[in-house]
Formats: C-alpha cells, structure tokens, sequence
C-alpha cells in the first residue's frame, strides 16, 4: 500500500480562527496518510500518530512514495528585511518552539523521496519562505495562481521587480514548469449535508456579506439594488446570518452572488454550487483547476460598467434553465473539488509528472 507523509502546520497559532489548516486539510481523511506537526505549537487535530524520531528514520529510509508539504512555518531569511530583524526573529521562534525543527530538516535535506509543495494562501505571490520546497519539488500546488505565472515571483528577489525578468532566471524557469492550480476545495461533511438541500426557488438573487472596505462588492450592490427597483426579487441580507439561514436562502435563489474574498477562489463559490444554486462570480483573475464553465455551472460578469447587472438580466429570461445550472455545478463540485476528489488529483498529477519526466530521460 503507498504511503504519503503530509508536513505542515497542526497547531493552533498562524490559523486561530479557522477549523483545519487550508493546505494539509486536503488530506486528513486520506487512509494513506501520516501526518507531521511542523507548527510552532502541539497538534491541536490529533493528527500525528507518532512520535517525530520514528517519522524522520522512515523518511531517511526512503519508506515514502510522496512527501507533501504545506507551510512548515520554519523562520528564514526574509531578504525584504534587515539582517538584525530577521536574526531576531529566527532565534526568538527557534528558542520557542520545538516543533520548528523538523521543518529545517525538510526545507535543506536532499531527498530521494518525491516532493510535493501545497500553498493554499490567499496571495498570489510565492513567499521566499517556500522557495526550498519549489526547488525540490515535482508537481507545487498553488491555489490563487496568477493566469501569468511569473507573477506569482514578483518582488520576491531584486531581479525580479518587473514579471519580464523573472523567465531571466533559472529557477524562476524551473520552479514555473511546476506550478499546478488548484482549488480551496470542500471537506465531505460540508459536501454531504449541502448537496441535500431541494427547496423551492423564493428570490432571483441572494446575497450576503461583507462590503466595508470591498470596492468591487460595494459597486455589485448597488447593481443589485437597481435590479430590485426594477421589480426583480433580490434577497439581500443586511446583518450577519447563521450559517444554516445563509445556506437556506442560497438555496432558494436562482442566483448567488459570490465577490471575492480575500483571493478569488473562495468557498462561497462552491458551497452556492453544492446548494443547487447558480454561482455570480466576476471574471477570474487566477489560473483555475477545474473551473465552474460559464454558463454551464455558473456566470461570470465583468467589474466595469453595470456588467453585473446585464448578465443577471439576461440569465433570469430563462428561470428552468438556471435550475439546470445549478444542478450541474452541483455534480462538478461533488466531483472534481471535495478534499478527497482534490487529494486523488494531486497524487495523479505528481505520478504523471514523474512518469513523463522517466519517459524523456
């Protein structure tokens, strides 16, 4: 049977607020799976089965097919600030958390293991932080990659300011031939109790969120406030709901309207889907995996002029046909972007990549 070891963060600092880490999360029910903790804290999630010495002689063994790696959150030279800072910072992080160890291992040993990078952030740029994984790497799995994956390196060295420089260096040219999308993906109890929802439709749009400080969101709204002076039924919820009322009314809606988040893929964008309603997301900024196709599991409208306004116009003449929508991105989520579906995708990808480099050598 294989077996894949999975390094990253369990504790609770770096990710209060959130239930699992976004990267290694994609794994957890994985039955292949064994599970590091190279957080600055205890494994909150129970995840790691054994103790690191027994781990760390497996992976000097080679007794791994994969190894897969999120944030080790191990500190390191941050070339965008001072040699004092960031020696302070190292010596202050080491001193206080055992668990950073393993994560310097990782980030220098040369291993005959396969390697494969996860960054599930929010940002579209690489942190110099992951550049030893990169370079070590196979297949690296970025979730908000930019649809000009040079991008994705801007700023990160002083040679790499304008995204005309970056194909200039070889490991920018290398660590790009890596680079894979992928999705922030939905855990299966999320996945299964959502696709149950069969209510009738009430609203032509729902929305609700947060629009302080978001242009983008505060120039949709007033959009759908215009159509709801035209006489379209536009559920626009102005206080915060509970997750069961928001699920609810998602559900009743022909349309969701689903902004960005802090990144363009969010999870709003498939739980709309798993509900059986149509998600209204704006055009992509990103480089997608698997993407919801416009007007076949969603719509897509453009920020300029009342772009957003026009396509619901236009999707709202045909009502059944919507229902048909969101049936189909139903299906698309449950079976392209659970964490499971996710999981099976990254290990096939990096055996692909493998098998193709065997073949040319």
């Amino acid at each position: 049977m294989a077996r894949y070891l999975i390094v990253g963060n369990l504790s609770k600092e770096q990710m209060p607020d959130i239930k699992a880490p976004w990267d290694i999360r994609i794994f957890f029910s994985h039955p292949a799976a064994e599970f590091l903790n190279t957080g600055p804290g205890v494994d909150i999630f129970g995840m790691q089965k054994r103790p690191t010495r027994f781990i760390l002689a497996d992976v000097r063994r080679n007794a791994y097919d994969l190894i897969l790696f999120g944030n080790t959150f191990f500190p390191y030279i941050n070339p965008r600030k001072g040699w004092l800072r960031n020696t302070a910072n190292i010596l202050k992080k080491v001193a206080g958390h055992h668990n950073l160890w393993p994560g310097a291992f990782f980030r220098r040993a040369k291993l005959a293991t396969p390697i494969v990078g996860l960054d599930m952030e929010d940002v579209p740029i690489i942190d110099n932080s992951r550049f030893p994984t990169l370079r070590n790497s196979v297949c690296f799995f970025k979730r908000e990659l930019p649809q000009n994956p040079c991008n994705a390196f801007l700023y990160t060295t002083s040679k790499t300011q304008c995204n005309g420089n970056v194909l200039r260096l070889k490991f920018f040219r290398d660590s790009i031939a890596k680079l894979r999308p992928i999705s922030i993906g939905v855990d299966a109890d999320t996945s299964k109790s959502l696709s149950k929802y069969d209510v009738p439709k009430k609203s032509d749009v729902f929305f609700s969120g947060d629009c302080e400080n978001r242009i983008n969101r505060q120039r949709g709204l007033k959009q759908l406030e215009a159509l709801k002076a035209e006489g379209f039924v536009i559920d626009i919820a102005h206080d915060r709901l509970s997750r069961e009322e928001f699920l609810r009314r998602c559900a009743q809606a022909y349309i969701a309207w689903s902004p960005e988040g802090f990144g363009w893929d969010c999870f709003r964008h498939y739980e709309i889907a798993l509900v059986g309603s149509v998600p209204l997301m704006q055009t992509p900024t990103i480089y997608r995996y698997a993407p919801l196709k416009d007007g076949v599991h969603g719509i897509y409208y453009y920020v300029e002029d009342d772009d957003l306004a026009s396509r619901v116009r236009q999707a709202l003449q045909n009502r059944p046909r919507l229902v048909e929508m969101g049936m189909a991105a139903r299906r698309h989520v449950l079976e392209r972007h659970t964490l499971d579906a996710l999981s099976r995708y990254i290990i096939q990808e990096t055996q692909s990549t493998l098998a193709r480099r065997q073949q040319n050598s």
